[in-house]
């Protein structure tokens, strides 16, 4: 198999084939990200992705499902990714869908006909990095899109029947901010009933864009409390009908998970609970000296 530096997948995908098709990030300028600063975006070639394919047939002939890396393989023409399904199902007839890291913007590039036609040969469950409902912060992220330009693109792959799931990122309006940025998470994540809701705190990795905004002021990074205090009132807010809840990335401060709005109330009790097992200095917006209210990850 071809693996260009690390490849990364959401802690969902683990039972999943990670196929390689693109490597890099065709977008690679988030702030608060670093998964790709150093790996140049480059499209596999498809010869590489059918002997990938093939290799995957001979040991892992049962593959149910195949999830493309890497950062936005969705960023590829539609007329590729036909053929990299057609080759998936040739070489591996058990598979049942096909996922891998979506943007808005990448999304747009794609007509309504491209994206039944994709739905139609198994694309299913994309990630999409939506993170925030609020222009400003999906502004400071350098995302590259607005929150009507994400209604929209989101609203076409339901016409498209192509299911997906969504990322938000907790805390990313910073702590005088909470209530705000979840009730506007709460609001454009109902409208855009998605499978499975990927939530994690904003963490502030070495080297990110994002660790030079807060050194420097421009940006104060929430507590413990305040992760957990934005997660609970983003859940509040959530009227979803059969949609998982999923917060088990490590960086979770209380890990939980649950399908909605069957589990809601026990999501709520568990990271109310968490909340009252954290220490009071690391529930305040403003710690004591020497104290760290950074989440250790």
């Amino acid at each position: 198999m071809h693996y260009t530096g690390l490849t990364y997948r959401p802690p969902y995908e683990a039972n999943s084939l990670i196929l390689q098709v693109t490597t890099g990030c065709s977008h690679n300028r988030c702030t608060f990200c670093t998964m790709y600063r150093d790996v140049p975006f480059a499209v596999s070639p498809l010869e590489e992705v059918e002997a990938d394919v093939r290799e995957a047939a001979r040991f892992q002939p049962w593959t149910h499902r195949v999830f493309l890396a890497n950062g936005d393989a969705f960023c590829l023409p539609a007329p590729r990714l036909m053929e990299i399904a057609e080759l998936i199902h040739r070489h591996l007839p058990s598979v049942r869908s096909i996922g891998g890291y979506a943007s808005i913007k990448n999304i747009r590039t794609k007509s309504d006909d491209e994206l039944r036609e994709l739905a139609r040969v198994g694309y299913a469950d994309l990630n999409i990095g939506l993170e925030s409902g609020l222009d400003d912060v999906l502004a400071f992220m350098n995302k590259g899109y607005t929150v009507a330009e994400a209604r929209l693109q989101m609203a076409r792959l339901h016409e498209a029947g192509l299911p997906f799931n969504v990322n938000i990122i907790n805390a990313a309006a910073g702590p005088k901010r909470i209530l705000e940025h979840a009730q506007a998470n709460a609001r454009i994540v109902n409208e855009a009933r998605p499978t499975l809701i990927f939530v994690s705190p904003l963490h502030v990795d070495p080297g990110a864009p994002l660790e030079a905004e807060v050194e420097q002021g421009r940006f104060e990074e929430c507590t413990l409390g305040e992760y957990i205090s934005e997660e609970i009132e983003f859940l509040r807010g959530l009227e979803l009908d059969d949609c998982v809840f999923f917060g088990l990335h490590v960086s979770n401060p209380v890990p939980v998970a649950g399908r909605l709005p069957r589990d809601k109330q026990r999501l709520l009790d568990a990271l109310e609970q968490g909340m009252a097992a954290i220490p009071d200095w690391q529930l305040a917006s403003h710690p004591p000296k020497g104290a760290e209210g950074r989440l250790a990850l």
